[in-house]
């Protein structure tokens, strides 16, 4: 790996959260979250993320990563799909053709293997099961955990047919026994947003309290087309990059975002024990949010 700041890291994993952004197929896509863990005298000390969009042909979000990433001599182990896989056909060969073929190969060529959750789009097509069948996509069920270093990342089918009878007991129990720093929930939908789909009621009153009660400091989505970090509410941060590709929407500040812009973009995440570092960045890699978070404490 080399010396310096590039040779302390270990092992580099991506998160890459598929939601607004491409329309390749009538789907969407939206960002990446690539880890990077840090170790020092044998043990993890930090963990490093980045999420951005990677778009379709007006947006490539995976270069200026692959850019950044490459400059620190850092290679990319992991890509994690937390969104709509950005494709409304969801057969086998559709799906070769826009992740093996398509403008995500650069990535696939780097060696960077992908994890995914399902989107809106991706349920089109039999209800989904294509996708949690495709092996590129890595998907361990439609919902699941992973665990990243200091992150653990708890991963949803957010759908309006999503058996929620089923996965918020198990979010619940994940959530319990979760010893992680940080923990990260995300899904397609919005929970907070101020754009063309706003706030959802009925997911504040179903996973809001779990994210109270177990601190979670970060919930990540799609599925609007901009970029919006909401205040601290109830000790979560709700983070929207829904720049990938897409033709952008607008988006009107709300009370509770902190804030928003209607751009193409990416974020990055910076982990260690005491904070995590949400920066935006647009498609010309210019920095154009940042904020810190502090662990939140678990209230009963």
């Amino acid at each position: 790996m080399g010396s310096g700041i590039a040779g302390q890291y270990a092992q580099a994993r991506v998160l890459t959260i598929r939601g607004s952004g491409c329309q390749n197929g009538g789907g969407r896509l939206l960002p990446v979250l690539p880890l990077l863990t840090k170790h020092g005298r044998g043990q993890p000390r930090e963990v490093r993320g980045v999420s951005g969009s990677c778009g379709d042909q007006r947006f490539q979000g995976h270069q200026p990563i692959l850019r950044n990433y490459r400059g620190l001599g850092l290679q990319l182990k992991h890509v994690h799909i937390c969104s709509d896989a950005g494709m409304s056909d969801l057969t086998t060969f559709s799906l070769q053709r826009k992740l093996e073929l398509g403008n995500r190969r650069q990535l696939l060529q780097a060696g960077v293997p992908f994890h995914a959750v399902l989107g809106n789009h991706d349920i089109r097509t039999a209800n989904g099961n294509p996708q949690v069948a495709y092996k590129p996509f890595g998907m361990k069920g439609r919902y699941y955990t992973l665990r990243q270093g200091l992150v653990e990342f708890f991963m949803l089918d957010t759908n309006g047919n999503a058996d929620w009878k089923t996965q918020l007991p198990w979010l619940q129990q994940a959530l319990s026994r979760s010893t992680a720093p940080w923990k990260v929930v995300v899904g397609h939908h919005p929970i907070y947003a101020s754009g063309v789909y706003g706030k959802d009621p009925a997911a504040i009153r179903r996973l809001t309290p779990l994210f109270k009660r177990y601190g979670v400091a970060l919930y990540i989505n799609g599925h609007e087309h901009h970029y919006e970090r909401s205040r601290d509410i109830a000790g979560t941060t709700y983070l929207i990059v829904g720049g990938g590709g897409a033709h952008l929407r607008p988006v009107f500040a709300s009370a509770s975002t902190a804030f928003a812009r209607s751009t193409f973009s990416f974020a990055e995440l910076e982990a260690n024990p005491t904070s995590l570092t949400i920066t935006g960045w647009d498609a010309k890699g210019q920095r154009i949010d940042q904020a810190r978070l502090t662990p939140p404490a678990p209230q009963p």
